[in-house]
């Protein structure tokens, strides 16, 4: 693993991710390795130890500027071949997809602070969280359809999830980039905050769930925040 592009520390029991590779998070083949080298890392740390939450968030301005679309094609065409001859889809994107979607099913709550532009398999890793804390600066989009392909590392199925079948839709196949406050307004956000707050907001969201004594789940999560607003609005 790339240790200056895939920062993992941990603080009072929570693992923060800070991603910081080249070109504000491009997504080349060599940040893909990093990343699935650091998901691994998680992964294992996930097994062996009692962690209160993950944060995962960037190092600069952005969370992630999407794929590199010079290396996304020239992977495409190396697999091509393989698959027009056994009608397999290649292990690799298997493997890759696993360290995206794995994250809904860690027994931890997973917050993915969003800030800048959060795009294709950028904004995949954030869907694929349990909540997502976005900044108002923040541009979110899933531009895969553009180049004729489809966000499938769980960019689709996640986008369901979060927005409904008819927002997850014009997501997916308008390929347009939107705002902070319609992340909001469509629920892909659960929360919008301002500038450079997003990771104090998270460490109190977490605070709360681990604070609660129950366990976490992913299909806890929703009703987990609920409580947490209502909580706040409370006091």
């Amino acid at each position: 693993m790339n240790e200056q592009a895939f920062v993992i520390t941990e603080e009072n029991g929570i693992l923060i991710l800070t991603m910081q590779a080249e070109g504000n998070n491009l997504m080349t083949a060599s940040f893909f390795e990093g990343y699935e080298s650091a998901m691994a890392e998680i992964e294992k740390r996930a097994a062996e130890n009692s962690y209160r939450g993950m944060i995962i968030c960037g190092g600069g301005r952005h969370f992630s500027v999407g794929a590199d679309v010079e290396s996304l094609s020239e992977r495409s065409a190396r697999e091509l071949p393989e698959l027009r001859e056994t009608g397999r889809i290649p292990d690799g994107h298997f493997r890759q997809k696993h360290f995206f979607t794995f994250l809904n099913g860690l027994p931890f709550p997973v917050v993915s602070v969003v800030t800048g532009f959060c795009i294709g398999s950028g904004s995949e890793i954030a869907a694929n969280s349990h909540f997502r804390i976005v900044e108002k600066n923040a541009r979110i989009g899933q531009p895969e359809s553009t180049f004729g392909i489809l966000p499938a590392l769980g960019g689709i199925a996640r986008s369901i999830v979060h927005t409904g079948m008819q927002n997850a839709f014009e997501i997916v196949v308008s390929g347009e980039l939107f705002t902070a406050d319609k992340a909001a307004e469509i629920l892909w956000a659960n929360e919008l905050v301002g500038k450079k707050a997003g990771m104090a907001r998270a460490k109190q969201l977490i605070d709360f769930i681990s604070g609660s004594g129950e366990k976490f789940s992913a299909d806890k999560a929703a009703d987990f925040y609920r409580r947490f607003l209502e909580l706040e609005a409370a006091e």
